[in-house]
């Protein structure tokens, strides 16, 4: 209920994600022909540039102090993560290998970050300390994991993971504890947690046109949230 536009650009606009005081929302944006990251100044009703370096600027995430966003840039060819403050200056690069690494998400505490990554082939879910360094790989199954969502509460870490389609999973930061939150309905995208870490919200395929969905943690219990003809994408669950 309550549906209300944030933007009203005609441009495609997506990626949305809060702050964590809940005043802003970070997004990606056409509406100069390039994928731009914006940000929603939801108090004031202003929006301005954040980040309008050549090539994409997407995948934004706030850090847990709100100064900080990690994102993904191509502006130096490959697809890489990295850092800007809150107002779009002094980036920092933190990945630097071959291949593609995208759709950063910050730990709790905002010591390390967990992205996707396809430098052992494929696509999968690594993590590592937020100012860089060596990275660990966290997903073994699958050939295509991406969607990293850090849960806020327990530790794990949902994805998504394309097995004939895309599903939910849940995983420990460990590696251990793989749980599947989706099957045989559609595909299955974009997963985002609730403030206390006992649901998650993601876009789903299974009545035809796409709506979000919202499950318990477990996978146990789901009901679709959006109404109407579809097209919902991209869901991001506010701060309490």
């Amino acid at each position: 209920e309550n549906i209300r536009p944030v933007t009203r650009n005609g441009s495609i606009n997506l990626q949305p994600a809060w702050s964590q005081d809940g005043t802003k929302l970070a997004f990606t944006s056409y509406r100069r022909g390039n994928p731009d990251l914006y940000l929603a100044d939801l108090i004031r009703g202003k929006t301005r540039p954040l980040s309008a370096r050549p090539g994409i600027n997407s995948g934004a995430a706030f850090h847990p102090n709100d100064q900080l966003l990690a994102l993904t840039l191509s502006n130096r060819g490959d697809s890489d993560i990295y850092t800007v403050s809150a107002n779009g200056r002094d980036s920092k690069r933190i990945t630097r290998s071959s291949g593609i690494d995208v759709s950063p998400t910050w730990s709790p505490d905002g010591s390390r970050i967990a992205f996707a990554s396809e430098r052992s082939g494929g696509v999968q879910i690594y993590t590592m300390d937020a100012n860089g360094g060596s990275a660990q790989r966290l997903t073994f199954d699958g050939n295509h994991n991406t969607d990293p969502a850090w849960s806020p509460r327990d530790g794990r870490i949902a994805y998504v993971s394309r097995d004939g389609r895309f599903d939910v999973f849940t995983i420990g930061t460990d590696g251990a504890g793989r749980v599947r939150i989706t099957e045989d309905m559609g595909n299955n995208e974009d997963p985002t947690w609730s403030p206390d870490g006992r649901y998650l919200a993601f876009s789903s395929t299974r009545t035809g046109a796409s709506h979000i969905w919202m499950s318990t943690a477990d996978g146990i219990h789901q009901k679709q949230i959006t109404k109407g003809g579809g097209g919902y994408s991209n869901p991001s669950w506010s701060p309490p």
